[in-house]
């Protein structure tokens, strides 16, 4: 009886590398604060932080968001919000138009 140790066909196989596991990233909870104001009227008011820089921004805008097109289906039209403060897109916002954006203190920062 032949030993499982000598068989031909085990010998045969290369040997695999055992790779060293490696630790997965910690995920980084990122969030971004956000108050909506006016919600009724026609104007709108939203305060929130810059996504990028944590600037606190308060931007006014109207309308009712635009229906658009995407991969051919109905999708809703975002409109990218700039930062006063890093130049990036703070936010997007599904709206018609923005009227305007103002840096201000955050309001979440102590």
């Amino acid at each position: 009886m032949a030993d499982a140790t000598t068989n031909p066909e085990q010998q045969s196989k290369p040997a695999r590398a055992l790779k060293p596991r490696t630790q997965k990233p910690e995920l980084i909870e990122q969030f971004q604060h956000i108050k909506f104001l006016d919600c009724n009227k026609p104007v709108g008011r939203v305060i929130f932080e810059c996504w990028h820089c944590q600037q606190g921004i308060i931007s006014e805008s109207r309308g009712e968001p635009i229906m658009g097109e995407f991969k051919g289906r109905p999708s809703i039209t975002l409109v990218n919000v700039e930062c006063p403060n890093c130049g990036k897109t703070a936010i997007k916002l599904s709206t018609a138009e923005v009227l305007s954006t103002t840096a201000i203190p955050s309001p979440w920062k102590k």
